[in-house]
Parts: structure tokens; C-alpha cells; sequence
């Protein structure tokens, strides 16, 4: 079976500096969105309860141990692969990654409004939410042009 895009040259064509760097800044931002930014509006719109069952966004507090380092580690493996996307892409052609970040984009919009009934708490959920991966995308584009 022929391809079309040799794989070791779609990886050569990756400045591998810039693509971890690119990762730190993305996921640094997404600390700063979530917590400084907007972190008590997200919380009170995701209605976050943690595993003891205290209900954050009504500000009980929450006495359960904590799962930081698993959950970190998953998020930042997630945010490279999503980096990784638009590092394969956008060399490819840069319309095709925003075409992408606008189709996860409306994607994720769309489930969110399957989990969330009320519209108030779903617009502000999917600005933050959509807003910061538009964001990131935006980040990895312009990195991958380094």
C-alpha cells in the first residue's frame, strides 16, 4: 500500500526545540486560564464536585486526597498530541489546522451542550473551554512556523 506522505519525513520537518517549547507555553497558559483567568467562573459552570463529594463551586471544601499528579500528567500528554497535531499540519497547509481547530472547536461546543442543560452555564463552559483551545491551537500554528 503506497502513501502519500512519507512518515519519517513528516516528522524530520519537526523542530523538535520549538514543538516542547511550544507544549510548555501552551500548557503554562492553561494554568493561567484556569485558575488566574477565569478558574472560579469555570469552576461554578462545570458544577465541580470532587471525589469526597464536596461541591467546590458551592465553596464547601474538599478533604479528599488529591489526584494533581495523574491528572496533570494525562493533561499535558494530551496537549502534546494535540501540539503534535498542528506540528504535522500546519507545514502541510496552515488551512488545513485552523479548518481543524475550527471543527474540534464546533465539536467540542456541540457535546458540551449534551451534557449541560442550562444555556447560561453552557455559553460560559464553552467560551472558556473553547476559548482556550482556540487559544492553544493558535499557540502550536505559530510555533510551528519557528
Amino acid at each position: 500500500m503506497e502513501t502519500i506522505i512519507d512518515i519519517k519525513t513528516l516528522f524530520s520537518g519537526i523542530s523538535w526545540l520549538w514543538y516542547v517549547i511550544s507544549v510548555v507555553v501552551a500548557f503554562g497558559m492553561g494554568a493561567l486560564w484556569y485558575t488566574v483567568l477565569f478558574g472560579k467562573k469555570w469552576v461554578k459552570a462545570v458544577n465541580y464536585v470532587c471525589l469526597c463529594g464536596a461541591n467546590i463551586s458551592n465553596g464547601e471544601e474538599c478533604t479528599c486526597k488529591g489526584r494533581f499528579p495523574w491528572e496533570m500528567v494525562f493533561q499535558v500528554l494530551g496537549t502534546a498530541l494535540i501540539g503534535l497535531m498542528y506540528f504535522i499540519l500546519t507545514p502541510i497547509s496552515v488551512w488545513l489546522a485552523i479548518i481543524v481547530c475550527v471543527a474540534f472547536a464546533g465539536w467540542t461546543k456541540s457535546m458540551l451542550k449534551f451534557q449541560i442543560a442550562g444555556w447560561s452555564r453552557y455559553i460560559t463552559l464553552a467560551m472558556i473551554d473553547v476559548g482556550y483551545f482556540v487559544l492553544v491551537s493558535a499557540i502550536f500554528i505559530l510555533f510551528s512556523y519557528i
